[in-house]
C-alpha cells in the first residue's frame, strides 16, 4: 500500500507491461545506439563502445545524414501520391510518371534508411538465442554477433561489388526514369543514394564486427 511507484525511464526498469522503458532523458534510441555502449532493452547486451573515435564520430555523421535525407525522400514521395490522387480525382490530371518515380525512389530511401538501422542494432532479427547467451556471462553472444556481422559484411561486399559498375554506368551514360516525351528525369541522383547507402551499412557492419569480436575476446581475458 505504502510503497512508492517506480518511475517509468528509471534506468534498468520496464515500463508498462512488457514494453520496455524509455531511454533516460528521452534520447532518441537511433541515435543512442549509434554512440555505442547503449544497452540493449531486447537483450543483457549492448552494442560495441568506441569511444572518442574520429572514424567512428565520422561515420556517425554520414549514416545520420543519410537517415535525414532519406526521411525527406519519404515525404516527397507522399507529396507525390498525394499530389497524382488529387490531380486525377479534382483536376483529372495526373502527375506524370508518379510510379516510375516513386518505384525509383523507395529504392533508394530503403539504402539511405539501412546504415541507420544497421548501427543502432535495429535490423530484423531472431534474438531468443542471443539473449540466451547474454544472461549466461554475454561472451557467447558477442561470438555470436561478431559472426552475424562478419557475413553481413561479406553480403554487403559482393553487393556492392556487384551493382556498383552498373551503377557508374548509368550515371555515365546519362539514364533517365518516367515517360519519354512526357517527363523525364535523371536517374542518378537515385542509384548514387543506393551506392552511398550501401557503402555505409558495409562499414557498419564491419565496425560492429571489429567491436563484438573485440569485447568477446575482451571477456575471455579477463
Amino acid at each position: 500500500m505504502g510503497r512508492p511507484a517506480r518511475r517509468a525511464g528509471q534506468a534498468g526498469h520496464r515500463g508498462a507491461g512488457n514494453l520496455p522503458a524509455p531511454v533516460e532523458g528521452g534520447r532518441n534510441r537511433a541515435r543512442a545506439g549509434l554512440g555505442r555502449g547503449v544497452k540493449d532493452p531486447a537483450g543483457d547486451y549492448g552494442l560495441p563502445a568506441w569511444p572518442g573515435s574520429p572514424l567512428i564520430r565520422w561515420l556517425n555523421r554520414a549514416t545520420l545524414a543519410l537517415a535525414a535525407v532519406g526521411g525527406v525522400g519519404t515525404l516527397g514521395i507522399m507529396a507525390i501520391i498525394n499530389a497524382d490522387v488529387i490531380g486525377r480525382g479534382v483536376f483529372h490530371t495526373p502527375v506524370p510518371a508518379t510510379a516510375e518515380i516513386v518505384s525509383a525512389a523507395i529504392v533508394a530511401i530503403v539504402f539511405l534508411q539501412l546504415p541507420l538501422a544497421t548501427g543502432s542494432g535495429r535490423n530484423v532479427r531472431s534474438d531468443m538465442v542471443l539473449n540466451r547467451l547474454g544472461r549466461r556471462g554475454g561472451r557467447g553472444a558477442d561470438m555470436l554477433n561478431a559472426f552475424h556481422h562478419a557475413i553481413g559484411t561479406l553480403m554487403l561486399g559482393v553487393l556492392l561489388y556487384y551493382i556498383a559498375p552498373g551503377i557508374f554506368a548509368s550515371i555515365r551514360g546519362n539514364e533517365t526514369v518516367g515517360l519519354y516525351g512526357i517527363f523525364t528525369m535523371p536517374r542518378w541522383p537515385f542509384v548514387v543514394c543506393v551506392l552511398s547507402g550501401c557503402a555505409l551499412t558495409l562499414a557498419q557492419y564491419a565496425v560492429l564486427t571489429v567491436g563484438f569480436a573485440t569485447r568477446a575476446f575482451d571477456r575471455r581475458t579477463a
